[in-house]
């Protein structure tokens, strides 16, 4: 396989560890619950359940509370600049002088003093600028941790798990359904892709690994007809078994409950003969995964599955180290088109009000361009809350130009704990202290107007 990143090698290999199959390492039985085999396979924790039990639990789910909130977390991976993403217009003379030759013309952000990349204006409506100056878009500008360590790995270890520890742990937002969720109900946290996200990885609640009720189907390359019926009433046979040991109890269990999911999104399968879409909406999308992603999240939100949190990850390169100018408008283009058909896809159906997003990448990139046309990994990174209900404006500093850490990079302005525990108490509702250790000490950020 061709390897898609041409960024660093902390980069590819943190890519590739994420991307790494089910078959492809021995795995404990934690390992087994925690992680899944491909298109079609959903991944969760605790114990099987029948299909009817699954569909019971989520309609039941959307039932007790109808307007629950949901947070969907969307990951851009590389480490984001935030100098080429939100411009400091105010400090333009000092970012010209640290960019000479990557500096942007930025499109301005009313009188905040700030700018934005030309391309964070393309898609619907003006795309993310245009959420922004309709009020529905918090920037989060300097974000990051104490004392970053740059490295792809562990920085995204730490945002998925909320911890600042390279010890295994549960996700954040699996936690947080350990602490709220249903035990029953594994729909009600979604991972928009093939695996399971660690940001969803839970310890007792299941959670589901689909990036749309098509590929939630079992499919077997180069077998169809009778052929694929037959493995399909085989793998059912299979499947029903009750083994004792440990590990092959979890892996059966999990093989139930996904077989259990693709048949409860099986209507809801596009129809490629007809281009029939069960889900689809009014607003048109633009070409691109992360697009067809959050076309297919804003399909299945407007179903009673009971969703409460989702993870997508875009499909930019944002880790710039050479050509940034080109590949970081790309993956901004990409991702302010999809952000903002889907934002008017989930007011459309009449669920503004209920999903707030989160766009955050690792870290960011040293203020000072390098001899490649591009930047190294750096720190004060870029996030932004958005949505019908958050609180609109610039929610944090943006980082002085003039006053560089002792590694000339950017002061640390908001760690992104504190906008995690501001967010579990402000739209999901949960004490914060629950889900991120010494959540008090961190302080709190008004994300919601």
């Amino acid at each position: 396989m061709t390897n898609p990143h041409h960024a660093c090698d902390d980069f590819h290999s943190t890519s590739e560890s994420r991307r790494r199959s089910f078959l492809d390492t021995p795995l404990s039985r934690r390992q087994v619950i925690g992680r899944g085999i491909g298109a079609g396979i959903a991944i969760y924790a605790a114990k099987a359940m029948p299909f009817m039990r699954i569909l019971e639990a989520a309609e039941a789910q959307a039932a007790v509370a109808p307007a629950a909130p949901i947070l969907v977390t969307v990951f851009l991976p590389g480490g984001c600049d935030l100098l080429d993403t939100i411009v400091p217009s105010n400090q333009f003379g000092r970012y010209a002088d640290l960019r000479p030759g990557l500096k942007v013309d930025p499109l301005a952000l009313g009188s905040t003093g700030l700018g934005v990349n030309p391309h964070l204006g393309d898609g619907l409506n003006g795309g993310v600028k245009g959420l922004f100056e309709a009020g529905k878009v918090g920037l989060l500008p300097g974000i990051d941790y104490a004392n970053p360590d740059l490295s792809h790995f562990h920085s995204r270890h730490f945002w998925e798990t909320g911890l600042i520890t390279q010890s295994s742990a549960t996700g954040w937002l699996g936690r947080w359904l350990d602490h709220v969720g249903s035990k029953d109900n594994p729909l009600q946290g979604l991972s928009m892709d093939a695996s399971l996200s660690p940001v969803m990885r839970s310890g007792s609640s299941p959670v589901a690994a689909v990036s749309s009720p098509d590929d939630a189907q079992f499919w077997i390359p180069g077998m169809w007809g009778d052929a694929f019926d037959y493995a399909m009433e085989t793998w059912a046979q299979i499947a029903s078994a009750r083994p004792y040991a440990p590990g092959p109890a979890a892996a059966y269990a999990g093989a139930r409950q996904a077989k259990s999911v693709a048949d409860i999104l099986a209507p809801y399968v596009k129809d490629d003969k007809t281009g029939t879409d069960p889900l689809a909406g009014s607003v048109t999308y633009p070409e691109g995964d992360l697009a067809d992603k959050l076309k297919a999240l804003a399909g299945l939100l407007s179903l009673p599955l009971g969703t409460r949190a989702v993870t997508v990850d875009a499909d930019g390169d944002f880790d710039t180290h050479d050509n940034q100018a080109g590949d970081l408008g790309d993956g901004l283009s990409k991702v302010s088109g999809a952000l903002a058909s889907f934002q008017a896809d989930i007011e459309a159906r009449g669920l503004g009000d209920r999903v707030i997003t989160l766009v955050w990448s690792e870290f960011g990139r040293r203020p000072q361009q390098n001899e490649s046309g591009g930047t190294d990994h750096g720190a004060g990174g870029v996030a932004w809350v958005q949505g019908t209900r958050v609180r609109s404006g610039v929610l944090s500093d943006y980082p002085d130009l003039n006053r560089l850490d002792r590694e000339d990079n950017l002061a640390v302005t908001v760690d992104f704990r504190r906008v995690y525990a501001s967010l579990l108490e402000q739209w999901l509702g949960t004490d914060a202290t629950a889900v991120i250790p010494n959540a008090g000490a961190l302080g709190r950020l008004q994300l919601i107007a």
